[in-house]
């Protein structure tokens, strides 16, 4: 496989996950779940399917560049934190359009440190992306006035995310992706046992509702997965900010998803939504060919 090959068909499976997860949080939410305990339990799922897939090497002994997995895996949930926080706040297409900005800090590093040559063609398809985003998911001025702190938290949550895939993209070949990754994700997975210890209410109502679990467990998987193959990207062919732009490319994939059960929507937002996948199209196209 060609580095450009596995730096876009392995985002664009996570992508195609993307409905099929938001689907399985929504059941679970819906149900009385919170948000922090789906994620805390799709932590420990992820982290079961990397321990299933990868094979790393060198045993548990934590040494040298080792920290730098562990570093970011506190990075990672630190993104998952101020994210939940964001949604709590405010409106979702708020939260959802301005996730965005994480392409764009993706984008800055690794051009900063020669991760990915600097070019306009670059630039030009992240601001598009960009902008793609914030237009599929529904965003305006006016939201982003009105929930200032909601765009706030999640510009803190993207700085986290940006930085983890910047870092997983530049460090990760330096003890191997297996090693990284797994790391990684078991720093995030004992960090979520701990917040799973604080939610034991949450936990016994899961243990009494085998079909709410079902969606949680889900939802578990179907990050995991996600997770597995965007890592993958960013790992194994350097090239985070290409990764990120077809990773992007999940909110049109929800709203297919949503045509395609036949959900109906405001002949405006549908305007605004074709728009940005069609500069999202664009943007795929500059970046490929930067």
């Amino acid at each position: 496989m060609t580095v450009p090959g596995g730096a876009v068909f392995l985002p664009l499976i996570g992508a195609v996950l993307h409905p099929l997860l938001g689907w399985c949080i929504q059941k679970g939410t819906f149900h009385g779940v919170r948000l922090s305990v789906i994620v805390a339990i799709a932590n420990l799922v992820t982290a079961f399917i990397f321990l299933l897939y990868l094979n790393p090497t060198g045993g548990w002994e934590i040494s040298g560049r080792d920290w730098w997995a562990i570093g970011n895996g506190v990075f990672f949930f630190l993104g998952q934190w101020f994210s939940i926080q964001s949604v709590k706040t405010g409106d979702l297409a708020v939260h959802s359009s301005a996730l965005g900005m994480k392409v764009v800090i993706v984008g800055f590093f690794s051009m900063l440190v020669g991760l990915e040559p600097s070019s306009w063609s670059l630039v030009c398809g992240v601001t598009l992306a960009t902008v793609a985003i914030f237009l599929v998911s529904g965003g305006s001025a006016e939201g982003w006035r009105t929930h200032r702190v909601t765009v706030g938290l999640t510009l803190v949550a993207c700085l986290f995310f940006g930085i983890n895939d910047f870092l997983t993209g530049w460090k990760s070949r330096e003890i191997g992706a297996a090693r990284w990754l797994i790391l990684m994700m078991s720093t995030s997975g004992i960090i979520s046992i701990s917040l799973l210890f604080r939610r034991g209410e949450q936990l016994a109502m899961l243990a009494r509702n085998p079909r709410i679990t079902t969606f949680v467990v889900g939802a578990g998987l179907l990050l995991g997965l996600q997770a597995l193959a965007v890592n993958l990207a960013f790992s194994r062919y350097g090239q985070p900010t290409l990764t990120n732009v077809v990773f992007s490319t999940r909110g049109l994939m929800a709203v297919l998803f949503l045509y395609l059960i036949g959900r109906k929507s405001d002949p405006r937002f549908v305007r605004k939504q074709s728009a940005g996948g069609v500069l999202m199209v664009i943007a795929l196209a500059i970046v490929l060919g930067a």
